[in-house]
């Protein structure tokens, strides 16, 4: 049986990732919410908060997912690949407000007292530490396999909450030590979680950007496509190289220079033969305009352009 195409591959991986977050944080948001309201713990609901806003998070990748999926056609002739990036614009806006929505109702509590949060809390909140962190490694390492950014935006929500735990953790054992005037240690803590969770929000946020802005991508990864391109038989010299983030995968365009005495037919078929190593290739490309140029041998660089490799 023939396998799967790798885009293929990468979005079920990508899918399967986000279907096990959603149902993981539908059950982790419900204990911890509960917990919270019960052991008299305003951090711990907040956690749980973000967890709710994890899923929705969650939600709008796998339909951004799920849209960049859909093949071309006449009004996207260049695919719907671009959902996959809105959706990382979104997992990253989302993580900044679920910042402030923490970090609001922290100082509103260090504002008015309350009762100190109860002993049993703190199983819950190790046991919820433990838990996101785990999947927050997942995520990440499959967001490498399928190359989304939106996936890689999912599994930092799951460190946030892993992060705001932590904190709740340092809050609610100071509080309890420190009994009468330390209830304020929970809110506090939760306070510092959210800058962490700031900062990594904007740096999603500034990578998610810059894709959805048509950004250049890894420089290893163009050189690495530079290689393969080099590595086909006929090719003199490559004039440019041009690539774009679209879905999980990267639009090309290259200008490769042949022998400049060969037909039109050898110079066609050595660009489609360039175009089929490179879609082919572990870069992830979908798809290749490939420039046939002829080459003199004594032809100069051309000048490096803006989100060109020379």
């Amino acid at each position: 049986m023939a396998s799967a195409p790798p885009q293929l591959t990468q979005h079920r991986i990508a899918i399967r990732t986000v279907v096990r977050s959603i149902i993981a944080n539908a059950t982790l948001a419900s204990v911890k919410i509960t917990t919270g309201v019960v052991g008299h713990s305003y951090a711990l609901v907040a956690d749980g908060i973000e967890s709710v806003n994890d899923i929705i998070s969650s939600i709008m990748v796998l339909i951004g997912l799920k849209v960049a999926q859909i093949p071309p056609d006449a009004d996207h002739p260049y695919g719907h690949g671009r959902a996959e990036q809105l959706a990382g614009l979104f997992s990253a806006l989302s993580l900044l407000s679920a910042g402030g929505v923490i970090a609001w109702e922290s100082i509103h509590n260090i504002l008015h007292r309350h009762t100190s949060p109860a002993w049993f809390t703190l199983p819950v909140l190790i046991l919820v530490i433990i838990v996101k962190e785990s999947m927050s490694r997942y995520a990440l390492k499959k967001s490498k396999l399928a190359g989304s950014t939106a996936l890689h935006g999912d599994a930092w929500h799951h460190r946030a909450d892993a992060i705001t735990s932590a904190a709740a953790v340092i809050g609610i054992t100071i509080s309890l030590i420190g009994g009468d005037g330390y209830e304020m240690a929970d809110d506090i803590a939760a306070l510092v979680g959210c800058s962490i969770i700031w900062v990594n929000g904007f740096m999603l946020l500034k990578t998610a950007l810059h894709e959805t802005m048509d950004g250049v991508p890894p420089q290893e990864l163009q050189d690495e496509a530079r290689t393969i391109a080099s590595s086909v038989a006929g090719v003199e010299m490559i004039e440019k190289l041009r690539m774009k983030k679209s879905g999980l995968g990267y639009l090309m365009d290259i200008h490769v220079q042949v022998e400049g005495s060969l037909s039109v037919v050898e110079g066609h078929r050595i660009g489609h033969e360039v175009q089929r190593t490179l879609v082919n290739s572990e870069c992830h490309i979908l798809d290749v305009v490939v420039h046939v140029e002829p080459y003199s041998g004594s032809a100069q660089r051309a000048p490096v352009a803006q989100g060109a490799v020379r």
